[in-house]
């Protein structure tokens, strides 16, 4: 599904079926506004967050036992959101457990598309947007 509002959450793949939704929630990104306005609506939906500050962090978190909804975002010192995505493209056994949200720049909304994950979120969203995206799987997230 993709929709019509620029600034809305762009959907690529369908949700996944129930038994691979994911139970948690990750917000990956060097920027610690960014990462804490994303706690702060999750928290406010009732949901309750892990952080990573880049690509390297997330990838151990992503390594558990644990399957997550993962804000990604695409660019970061380090390890970036799309080296990230490669990175789990080798590791399909790792990569099936987590639903990808990619948020990226509206400039660079066809870059991210081009990652392989579920959807794309561009900077600067809404709370209605991450609102949107956590919809599909308000049943199994903790």
């Amino acid at each position: 599904m993709i929709l019509n509002n620029p600034k809305s959450a762009i959907f690529l793949e369908p949700v996944p079926p129930q038994s691979r939704q994911p139970h948690k929630v990750l917000v990956v990104d060097d920027d610690p506004v960014i990462r804490d306005m994303m706690v702060d609506i999750l928290e406010m939906e009732g949901y309750t967050a892990t952080v990573a500050r880049n690509g390297f962090e997330a990838l151990e978190l992503l390594h558990q036992d644990e399957s997550y909804l993962v804000f990604l975002d695409m660019l970061m010192p380090g390890m970036s959101g799309k080296e990230l995505c490669r990175e789990l493209e080798s590791e399909p056994h790792i990569r099936q457990r987590h639903v990808i949200v990619m948020m990226s720049a509206l400039d660079r909304i066809d870059e991210a598309m081009r990652c392989k994950v579920e959807a794309v979120m561009p900077k600067p969203f809404l709370v209605d947007d991450v609102v949107r995206v956590l919809e599909p799987y308000q049943e199994t997230l903790q």
